[in-house]
Protein backbone atom coordinates (compact mmCIF):
# COMPACT_ATOMS: atom_id res chain seq x y z
CA UNK A 1 0.00 0.00 0.00
CA UNK A 2 1.16 3.57 -0.68
CA UNK A 3 2.58 5.59 2.17
CA UNK A 4 0.26 8.32 3.45
CA UNK A 5 1.08 12.00 2.86
CA UNK A 6 3.09 13.64 5.62
CA UNK A 7 1.13 16.85 6.00
CA UNK A 8 1.94 19.52 8.54
CA UNK A 9 -0.60 20.19 11.30
CA UNK A 10 -0.14 23.96 11.14
CA UNK A 11 -1.06 25.05 7.61
CA UNK A 12 -1.05 28.54 6.13
CA UNK A 13 -4.35 29.37 4.42
CA UNK A 14 -4.15 30.88 0.92
CA UNK A 15 -6.92 32.39 -1.14
CA UNK A 16 -4.93 32.42 -4.39
CA UNK A 17 -2.31 29.75 -5.04
CA UNK A 18 -1.29 31.33 -8.34
CA UNK A 19 -0.48 34.79 -7.00
CA UNK A 20 0.98 33.61 -3.69
CA UNK A 21 3.52 31.28 -5.32
CA UNK A 22 4.53 33.41 -8.32
CA UNK A 23 7.93 34.47 -6.94
CA UNK A 24 8.68 30.99 -5.62
CA UNK A 25 7.96 29.43 -8.99
CA UNK A 26 10.10 32.00 -10.75
CA UNK A 27 12.99 31.24 -8.39
CA UNK A 28 12.22 27.49 -8.46
CA UNK A 29 11.76 27.45 -4.69
CA UNK A 30 9.47 24.89 -3.03
CA UNK A 31 6.50 26.03 -0.94
CA UNK A 32 5.37 24.15 2.16
CA UNK A 33 2.47 23.68 4.57
CA UNK A 34 -0.31 25.44 2.67
CA UNK A 35 -4.06 24.93 2.57
CA UNK A 36 -6.01 26.25 -0.41
CA UNK A 37 -9.78 25.96 -0.22
CA UNK A 38 -12.42 26.89 -2.77
CA UNK A 39 -10.25 28.59 -5.39
CA UNK A 40 -11.80 28.58 -8.88
CA UNK A 41 -9.66 29.58 -11.85
CA UNK A 42 -9.15 28.72 -15.53
CA UNK A 43 -6.00 28.75 -17.66
CA UNK A 44 -3.77 29.44 -14.66
CA UNK A 45 -0.01 29.20 -15.11
CA UNK A 46 1.40 27.06 -12.28
CA UNK A 47 4.17 25.41 -14.27
CA UNK A 48 7.17 24.28 -12.21
CA UNK A 49 5.22 24.63 -8.95
CA UNK A 50 6.89 22.75 -6.09
CA UNK A 51 4.29 22.09 -3.37
CA UNK A 52 4.84 19.99 -0.25
CA UNK A 53 2.98 18.98 2.93
CA UNK A 54 -0.21 20.76 1.85
CA UNK A 55 -3.94 20.37 1.15
CA UNK A 56 -6.09 21.51 -1.76
CA UNK A 57 -9.80 21.38 -0.91
CA UNK A 58 -12.73 21.93 -3.28
CA UNK A 59 -10.61 23.83 -5.79
CA UNK A 60 -11.04 24.11 -9.54
CA UNK A 61 -8.06 24.69 -11.84
CA UNK A 62 -9.60 24.05 -15.25
CA UNK A 63 -7.28 23.87 -18.27
CA UNK A 64 -4.40 25.12 -16.12
CA UNK A 65 -0.68 24.53 -16.60
CA UNK A 66 1.03 22.37 -13.96
CA UNK A 67 3.70 21.05 -16.29
CA UNK A 68 6.99 20.07 -14.63
CA UNK A 69 5.38 20.57 -11.22
CA UNK A 70 6.35 18.60 -8.11
CA UNK A 71 3.81 17.54 -5.49
CA UNK A 72 5.17 15.89 -2.36
CA UNK A 73 2.91 14.93 0.57
CA UNK A 74 -0.15 16.69 -0.87
CA UNK A 75 -3.82 15.78 -0.37
CA UNK A 76 -6.27 16.76 -3.14
CA UNK A 77 -9.92 16.62 -2.05
CA UNK A 78 -12.96 17.30 -4.25
CA UNK A 79 -10.89 19.26 -6.76
CA UNK A 80 -11.45 19.67 -10.51
CA UNK A 81 -8.40 19.71 -12.79
CA UNK A 82 -10.21 18.87 -16.03
CA UNK A 83 -8.10 19.54 -19.15
CA UNK A 84 -5.13 20.61 -17.02
CA UNK A 85 -1.55 20.01 -18.14
CA UNK A 86 0.47 17.89 -15.68
CA UNK A 87 3.00 16.71 -18.24
CA UNK A 88 6.39 15.74 -16.77
CA UNK A 89 5.08 16.36 -13.26
CA UNK A 90 6.08 14.35 -10.19
CA UNK A 91 3.81 13.09 -7.40
CA UNK A 92 5.18 11.56 -4.19
CA UNK A 93 2.95 10.43 -1.30
CA UNK A 94 -0.16 12.17 -2.64
CA UNK A 95 -3.87 11.33 -2.35
CA UNK A 96 -6.77 12.19 -4.65
CA UNK A 97 -10.25 11.99 -3.11
CA UNK A 98 -13.33 12.60 -5.28
CA UNK A 99 -11.34 14.63 -7.82
CA UNK A 100 -11.90 15.21 -11.55
CA UNK A 101 -9.11 15.04 -14.14
CA UNK A 102 -11.20 14.69 -17.31
CA UNK A 103 -8.96 15.18 -20.33
CA UNK A 104 -5.91 16.01 -18.18
CA UNK A 105 -2.44 15.50 -19.64
CA UNK A 106 -0.16 13.41 -17.38
CA UNK A 107 2.21 12.39 -20.15
CA UNK A 108 5.66 11.49 -18.79
CA UNK A 109 4.43 12.15 -15.24
CA UNK A 110 5.70 9.99 -12.36
CA UNK A 111 3.52 8.72 -9.51
CA UNK A 112 5.10 7.18 -6.39
CA UNK A 113 3.11 6.14 -3.33
CA UNK A 114 -0.06 7.71 -4.73
CA UNK A 115 -3.61 6.65 -3.91
CA UNK A 116 -6.87 7.80 -5.49
CA UNK A 117 -10.48 7.10 -4.57
CA UNK A 118 -13.73 7.90 -6.38
CA UNK A 119 -11.91 10.09 -8.88
CA UNK A 120 -12.41 10.57 -12.62
CA UNK A 121 -9.61 10.35 -15.18
CA UNK A 122 -11.74 9.99 -18.32
CA UNK A 123 -9.87 10.83 -21.55
CA UNK A 124 -6.71 11.62 -19.56
CA UNK A 125 -3.28 10.78 -20.95
CA UNK A 126 -0.65 8.95 -18.89
CA UNK A 127 1.50 8.08 -21.90
CA UNK A 128 5.16 7.30 -21.16
CA UNK A 129 4.52 7.87 -17.45
CA UNK A 130 5.44 5.77 -14.44
CA UNK A 131 3.56 4.29 -11.49
CA UNK A 132 5.30 2.83 -8.44
CA UNK A 133 3.34 1.66 -5.38
CA UNK A 134 0.04 3.23 -6.41
CA UNK A 135 -3.53 2.33 -5.52
CA UNK A 136 -6.76 3.34 -7.28
CA UNK A 137 -10.26 2.47 -6.01
CA UNK A 138 -13.59 3.37 -7.58
CA UNK A 139 -11.99 5.47 -10.30
CA UNK A 140 -13.04 6.04 -13.90
CA UNK A 141 -10.30 5.80 -16.54
CA UNK A 142 -12.67 5.34 -19.49
CA UNK A 143 -11.09 6.31 -22.82
CA UNK A 144 -7.80 7.21 -21.11
CA UNK A 145 -4.39 6.54 -22.64
CA UNK A 146 -1.87 4.65 -20.47
CA UNK A 147 0.38 3.71 -23.36
CA UNK A 148 4.12 3.03 -23.11
CA UNK A 149 3.92 3.49 -19.34
CA UNK A 150 5.66 1.59 -16.54
CA UNK A 151 3.71 0.02 -13.69
CA UNK A 152 5.24 -1.37 -10.51
CA UNK A 153 3.22 -2.44 -7.46
CA UNK A 154 0.08 -1.09 -9.11
CA UNK A 155 -3.31 -1.83 -7.52
CA UNK A 156 -6.71 -1.00 -8.97
CA UNK A 157 -10.18 -2.12 -7.85
CA UNK A 158 -13.80 -1.28 -8.59
CA UNK A 159 -12.76 0.98 -11.44
CA UNK A 160 -13.70 1.57 -15.07
CA UNK A 161 -10.99 0.86 -17.62
CA UNK A 162 -13.32 0.74 -20.61
CA UNK A 163 -11.58 1.50 -23.91
CA UNK A 164 -8.30 2.37 -22.19
CA UNK A 165 -5.22 2.33 -24.43
CA UNK A 166 -2.55 0.11 -22.81
CA UNK A 167 -0.37 -0.10 -25.91
CA UNK A 168 3.18 -1.17 -24.94
CA UNK A 169 2.39 -1.02 -21.20
CA UNK A 170 3.08 -4.24 -19.34
CA UNK A 171 0.25 -5.23 -16.99
CA UNK A 172 2.20 -8.05 -15.38
CA UNK A 173 1.03 -8.72 -11.81
CA UNK A 174 -1.80 -6.16 -12.13
CA UNK A 175 -5.11 -7.59 -10.86
CA UNK A 176 -7.84 -6.50 -13.27
CA UNK A 177 -10.47 -8.93 -12.01
CA UNK A 178 -12.56 -6.36 -10.10
CA UNK A 179 -12.60 -3.78 -12.90
CA UNK A 180 -14.49 -3.05 -16.11
CA UNK A 181 -11.97 -3.61 -18.90
CA UNK A 182 -14.38 -3.73 -21.85
CA UNK A 183 -12.87 -2.59 -25.12
CA UNK A 184 -9.30 -2.08 -23.85
CA UNK A 185 -6.66 -1.48 -26.50
CA UNK A 186 -3.37 -3.38 -26.73
CA UNK A 187 -1.03 -4.51 -29.50
CA UNK A 188 -1.98 -7.30 -31.90
CA UNK A 189 0.09 -9.82 -29.93
CA UNK A 190 -1.54 -8.79 -26.64
CA UNK A 191 1.83 -9.10 -24.95
CA UNK A 192 0.80 -6.29 -22.60
CA UNK A 193 -1.50 -8.79 -20.84
CA UNK A 194 1.23 -11.33 -20.12
CA UNK A 195 1.15 -12.11 -16.40
CA UNK A 196 -1.86 -9.96 -15.49
CA UNK A 197 -4.73 -11.30 -13.40
CA UNK A 198 -8.31 -11.60 -14.75
CA UNK A 199 -11.53 -13.32 -13.76
CA UNK A 200 -12.82 -16.18 -15.98
CA UNK A 201 -15.21 -13.93 -17.92
CA UNK A 202 -12.50 -11.39 -18.72
CA UNK A 203 -10.09 -14.14 -19.73
CA UNK A 204 -12.74 -15.66 -22.03
CA UNK A 205 -13.26 -12.29 -23.70
CA UNK A 206 -9.52 -11.98 -24.34
CA UNK A 207 -9.44 -15.52 -25.72
CA UNK A 208 -12.18 -14.65 -28.20
CA UNK A 209 -10.14 -11.67 -29.43
CA UNK A 210 -7.35 -14.13 -30.16
CA UNK A 211 -9.75 -16.21 -32.26
CA UNK A 212 -10.19 -18.94 -29.67
CA UNK A 213 -13.65 -20.47 -29.48
CA UNK A 214 -14.66 -20.60 -25.83
CA UNK A 215 -17.04 -23.45 -25.06
CA UNK A 216 -19.60 -22.48 -22.44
Amino acid sequence: MPDAPRIAEDLTSLADLVEATAEDREAERPVFALIVEGQFVEDADLARLELSASRLLRCSFLASDFSNATFEDVAFEQCDFSNADFSSSYFLRCTFSSCRFVGADFSEAVFKHVSAGESTFQYASFSRGGFDCCSFAGCDFSQASISEAEMKRFEIAGSKLANVDFFRTSLRDVDLSDNDIAGFLVSDTMRELDGCIMDPYQAASVARKLGIVVKE
